[in-house]
């Protein structure tokens, strides 16, 4: 699975040779990693900036965690990371950078894992992978945030690896391995709680197509919701005993209302953003007005709700095709965007907000955003991050066609479906960070384009 060397071993006076993973290719990695990313905090990252949009959030979250508890934390957010804030502060003490030099050490691991995977599957492009990982500056930037983002991905690419691994082998060790770091990915980010479902009926679905015995997917079944329970499930049983909800989290009407239709009324063509957020007003006065009710009800659950059944039917009213169009329209954009965009020196800039930027399309809203952009250092920044992140993706497209005529339809499949459902589950809502769980994937993508054309040059 590894490119092995062979160490002498002695033993009984006699040499032996025993197999050893190669690692000092993977520490080479870490370390370029960790010095990348530790220059990039030195340079470009304040202690001001760590206080902005959610960070504050999570650091609040962090400092009662000791007296909420795993299930005292706000149905708003899943537990995860306030547990990981909360118990580096316990450990060291609450000195915000201790918390960022440890999500960059734990970046620093996600690139040598994903450099591994891409040997793993190709046999070779270990440092091409871990070089592409190491200047993902999508990556670098969130790794010096107090966001979920890379502690989700640290799991994830986990995850990846270790679903990779049972694809290859059908061990059911990596099995037990690939649900158990999904399910604690899920517990940072609540995005991947839809894929659990649709991942299960996925490895099933081959198991059948393997003809497994019933007995055997039965037992795997029960293995896969058995370990999910035991993670995800004192969170459900919280919810229903406080609120009488089974669901997860309570973000989902904010998220559908707030940014998904209005999203949508705008990249359809049908008006600005800000035209789409008084429809969404509007409508929802109107709802309550309707339902006779003063104000959305105070259980979190029961507002998520009502809030998400008046979006989904404005979306309906949308038509279906508009939908389509749109989620294609954000998926395009999230994929093409630079990730520089996010970086605090470059927001730090003099600039116009993409969101508060008129335009009833995607097009003339990117027009209007630019001939409001005055600053030429700032779009030449721009420019030069959008142009590398469409040759990355490019290169990713035909790496992925590449390996449909040569590996397992189950192995692109799967990675194609973590795509799909990233793209999927964001839609309409534009940001890079959004694009960060399938950067790993689209990395093994363009690696394989860089192996098969070494391969070709070979044959």
């Amino acid at each position: 699975m590894f490119n092995s060397r062979y160490i002498r071993v002695l033993h009984n006076g006699k040499r032996s040779y025993a197999k050893f993973p190669n690692l000092k290719n993977g520490i080479y990695i870490f370390c370029i990693a960790l010095l990348v990313r530790v220059i990039y905090i030195s340079f470009f990252v304040e202690s001001s900036y760590l206080f902005s949009e959610d960070q504050t959030l999570y650091i609040q979250l962090a400092n009662q965690f000791p007296s909420s508890g795993f299930l005292g934390v706000t149905p708003k957010r899943v537990p995860g990371y306030p547990l990981f804030v909360s118990t580096i502060f316990t450990i060291f003490d609450k000195d915000l950078w201790n918390v960022i030099l440890i999500q960059a050490l734990l970046d620093s691991i996600s690139c040598v894992i994903i450099a591994l995977m891409a040997k793993s599957i190709f046999g070779k492009g270990f440092w091409i992978a871990g070089i592409l990982s190491v200047a993902n500056l999508n990556m670098i930037i969130l790794s010096s945030t107090l966001l979920t983002d890379t502690l989700f991905l640290f799991l994830f690419i986990l995850f990846l690896f270790s679903l990779l691994q049972y694809l290859k082998s059908e061990h059911i060790a990596w099995f037990f391995l690939l649900v158990l770091f999904i399910s604690l990915a899920t517990l940072v980010r609540s995005v991947s709680y839809y894929l659990l479902p649709i991942l299960l009926i996925w490895l099933l679905g081959w198991r059948l197509w393997k003809k497994d015995s019933i007995l055997k997917i039965c037992a795997l079944a029960i293995s896969y919701v058995f370990i999910v329970g035991v993670l995800l499930g004192s969170i459900h049983q919280r919810n229903y005993q406080q609120y009488g909800s089974t669901a997860f989290i309570t973000q989902t009407g904010g998220a559908v209302l707030g940014w998904v239709v209005p999203a949508t009324y705008q990249y359809s063509g049908m008006g600005s953003y800000q035209d789409g957020q008084k429809l969404v007003k509007k409508r929802l006065d109107l709802a309550l007005q309707k339902d006779h009710l003063l104000e959305l009800p105070s259980n979190p659950f029961e507002s998520s709700a009502y809030r998400a059944n008046v979006g989904k039917e404005i979306l309906l009213e949308f038509g279906f095709i508009n939908i389509i169009k749109v989620w294609l329209v954000g998926s395009t954009t999230n994929l093409l965007a630079p990730s520089v965009v996010f970086s605090p020196a470059l927001r730090s800039m003099e600039h116009p907000s993409f969101y508060e930027t008129k335009g009833s399309g995607v097009v003339e809203k990117l027009f209007n955003y630019i001939k409001n952009s005055s600053g030429l250092l700032y779009l030449s920044i721009l420019a030069v991050g959008a142009i590398i992140s469409i040759i990355f993706t490019m290169l990713a497209l035909i790496g992925v066609f590449k390996m449909i005529s040569v590996f397992p339809p189950i192995t692109v499949t799967t990675l194609l479906l973590l795509v799909g459902y990233f793209l999927a589950i964001t839609g309409p809502i534009i940001g890079v960070k959004y694009r960060l769980p399938i950067e790993p994937i689209l990395t093994l993508f363009v690696t394989y384009f860089f192996v098969g054309a070494s391969l070709l040059k070979k044959s």
